[in-house]
């Protein structure tokens, strides 16, 4: 078959959709299509797979198998390889057999994300949403990565971070402690007016603490010395942790992308910015070149053309 007759599918499931992206080109996209959460952490690995099989036989009975030279899939929660190949089964098997001999492939989000920022090239992605993880590419292929270890023992500078720092300093004035623009801020959405709520939102219902991280930088921005706080010591560990990151590369170019939902507020953004270069002098902030997604389509095209490269 002739090469532009090859069609590369890219899918990025993430904690809230999951888009595919099919194309012969990069600048080329034929058909983009969208589907629920493929987060195995968050949906299950039955769910996900489900997903992720739903979008990629659409593409299928687009184009038809024969066109369709390969597939990547970056999964948020399938970090690890154990749990890549359990999701890849699981899309396996929910496909028809005309599919068998398309090549699939499994990788981490961050790792579709870093390709599509700097579309192949060296450089350090910092991606900060309800979790943190900082991801590196050297000029010699080399990948590392920083943070990423969840919130019970990471994830500094996240959404659920800030949350949870905010909802403590609200106990910490509900104990007497220094008082906060949070309590009327939090007052006024009805989450929490009373010392039992807290309870409430922490333990009964458990509610998301990420859902709070807008409401700490809002209080922040407001000029309350409390949630202003937060965000600095958060953002400062954050920085720190990538300062480690790339005091553990060897050769890389001095280029930062941001990603991930907390870093679309320019407050947070703005001084995550700031922490990042006054910690690594000589280094430039850039936005990423492309959606993760197409990052997911590059590396599904450099599979088809190298079929012994490792992603």
């Amino acid at each position: 078959m002739p090469s532009s007759e090859r069609i590369y599918v890219g899918v990025d499931a993430g904690g809230s959709k999951t888009e595919l992206l099919a194309a012969k080109t990069q600048e080329e996209e034929l058909l983009n299509l969208f589907g629920p959460c493929g987060n195995p952490a968050r949906a299950g690995f039955e769910e996900s797979a489900e997903v992720l099989a739903r979008l990629i036989l659409q593409a299928v009975e687009r184009f038809g198998a024969e066109r369709i030279a390969s597939v990547c899939a970056g999964v948020a929660g399938a970090g690890r390889a154990q749990d890549q190949q359990l999701l890849y089964e699981g899309v396996r098997e929910r496909l028809p057999a005309a599919t068998r001999d398309i090549p699939i492939h499994m990788t981490h989000d961050s790792r579709i994300a870093l390709e599509a920022a700097f579309e192949g090239k060296s450089g350090v992605m910092v991606i900060s949403g309800t979790g943190t993880v900082s991801l590196a590419r050297t000029r010699t292929d080399e990948f590392l990565r920083g943070g990423g270890w969840g919130y019970l023992i990471g994830d500094e500078g996240s959404g659920y971070a800030l949350g949870a720092a905010g909802l403590r300093a609200v106990a910490h004035a509900f104990d007497g402690g220094p008082d906060t623009a949070l309590r009327p801020l939090l007052a006024a959405s009805g989450a929490i007016t009373r010392r039992e709520d807290l309870f409430e939102v922490a333990y009964k219902t458990r509610t998301p603490l990420q859902k709070f991280a807008r409401t700490v930088i809002e209080a922040a921005e407001s000029g309350d010395a409390v949630a202003a706080e937060i965000v600095r010591k958060n953002i400062a560990l954050l920085a720190e942790q990538v300062g480690w990151l790339v005091a553990r590369c060897g050769d890389i170019r001095p280029l930062i992308t941001l990603l991930g939902g907390l870093s679309n507020n320019a407050h947070y953004r703005e001084r995550l910015e700031r922490a990042l270069l006054e910690r690594l002098p000589g280094w430039e902030c850039m936005k990423p070149l492309n959606r993760p997604v197409a990052g997911a389509w590059r590396m599904a095209r450099d599979a088809a053309a190298d079929p012994a490269r490792t992603l």
